[in-house]
C-alpha cells in the first residue's frame, strides 16, 4: 500500500507570502556581524588611532585618510572620504557611526 499526497482539482496550495523589503533587509542585517569600536573625530584622529578604534580600517587606508586631510584641510562632510583610494560607499555606510566631524563652524571658527 502506497500513500501519496496529491492536490485535488479546485484545491489551492498555500504559498508563502512574498518577502518584503524590510524582511529582506533585516535578514541581511542579521547576517552582518555587529562592528565594535570607538568614535573618533575624523578631523583630528591619527592613522594609528583610526586603525585601533575604527573597524575595517587598514593601516594603509588610515595613512591615506590622514594624508588627504593634510593636503586638503579638514573634512567638511563624511562623504568627502569617498575621494580617497580604497574608500567606497559600502565601507562608509558600515563605519559611519564611528566617525565624527568636529571642528567645523565651532566657537573657534574664523569662517
Amino acid at each position: 500500500m502506497f500513500l501519496c499526497a496529491s492536490v485535488q482539482a479546485g484545491e489551492t496550495q498555500k504559498k508563502a507570502p512574498p518577502k518584503t523589503q524590510a524582511a529582506t533587509q533585516s535578514q541581511a542585517t542579521a547576517k552582518t556581524p555587529a562592528l565594535k569600536g570607538k568614535t573618533v573625530n575624523i578631523n583630528k584622529v591619527t592613522a594609528e588611532e583610526l586603525v585601533k578604534n575604527v573597524p575595517l580600517i587598514a593601516p594603509e587606508l588610515a595613512k591615506r585618510i590622514v594624508q588627504y586631510r593634510k593636503d586638503n584641510g579638514d573634512f567638511q562632510t563624511l562623504e568627502e572620504l569617498l575621494q580617497i583610494e580604497g574608500f567606497d560607499r559600502n565601507l562608509l555606510r558600515r563605519i559611519k557611526s564611528f566617525l565624527l566631524l568636529e571642528g567645523i563652524g565651532g566657537k573657534d571658527c574664523t569662517c
